[in-house]
């Protein structure tokens, strides 16, 4: 993704910039390396091997961009902070992440939903193809027994809110994630009639649980800086703010 936005970028016609890659996987910025060099903006991508729960900035940055990566952090305060420590006033932190429940879980009030649309499905799309299982009762899987995966996703949008000040704020998608995501979706006909007519309510009736604020959104995309540089438009549904999105947890 980091050499695409930089070959973006080059077409846009700008030259100074640097992306600095940060992966706690070795191997992995090494593939990021060939790639790099493959799409021809090596010159423009750095790669460091770090940990995010304990990184502690040495540089300061126009944009920090967290990219599906925070519901894998344990040390989300840290890493706030450290964001905050690399900061000026013009920057940015741009993210696009999982806000839901953690380990990807459903919260009682969405499971409810989900298991409702569930006895309306053929049993041949309940084959979990991730997991190589039939549910026929939807199974609310914790994913972050195993490693990382969603391991303090609820906790993600309070703290942005606490530490941030959103610009952009792009809510989106809890039941409907269930039946398209990776583990159903492939199930999923698009060419379908009863496919896509299931799938549209499933959609419509997500979007209007999340209006009336019955379920919280489990997705982002967001800009945001720090607190005391904020002075721009906020862009955002009205209705739908980043406080009215938080679920209150106990």
């Amino acid at each position: 993704m980091e050499a695409r936005l930089a070959l973006e970028l080059k077409k846009a016609g700008q030259k100074n910039f640097v992306i600095e890659c940060m992966d706690i996987n070795a191997p992995m910025l090494e593939r990021g390396i060939v790639n790099a060099r493959r799409l021809g903006v090596a010159g423009h991508l750095g790669f460091f091997e770090s940990d995010f729960n304990s990184w502690t900035p040495t540089n300061h940055y126009d944009v920090i961009l967290a990219n599906q990566c925070l519901h894998h952090v344990l040390e989300l305060e840290h890493l706030f902070a450290s964001c905050q420590q690399a900061m000026i006033a013009s920057s940015r932190f741009l993210t696009s992440d999982m806000v839901g429940r953690n380990g990807h879980q459903r919260w009682p009030e969405a499971l409810e939903l989900v298991r409702d649309f569930w006895t309306e499905l053929p049993r041949k799309y309940r084959y979990n193809r991730l997991l190589k299982r039939y549910e026929d009762n939807y199974i609310n899987h914790d994913c972050s027994r195993e490693g990382f995966e969603g391991i303090r996703a609820q906790d993600i949008l309070p703290l942005l809110n606490e530490n941030f000040s959103f610009e952009l704020f792009i809510p989106f998608a809890n039941v409907v994630n269930v039946f398209i995501d990776r583990a159903f979706g492939w199930n999923f006909d698009e060419n379908a009639a009863w496919d896509m007519d299931f799938i549209d309510r499933v959609h419509a009736a997500d979007e209007n649980a999340m209006l009336n604020g019955s379920i919280k959104p489990t997705q982002i995309l967001a800009a945001l800086r720090k607190s005391e540089f904020s002075e721009a438009p906020k862009l955002w549904h009205q209705r739908m703010t980043p406080e009215f999105c938080t679920r209150v947890t106990t």
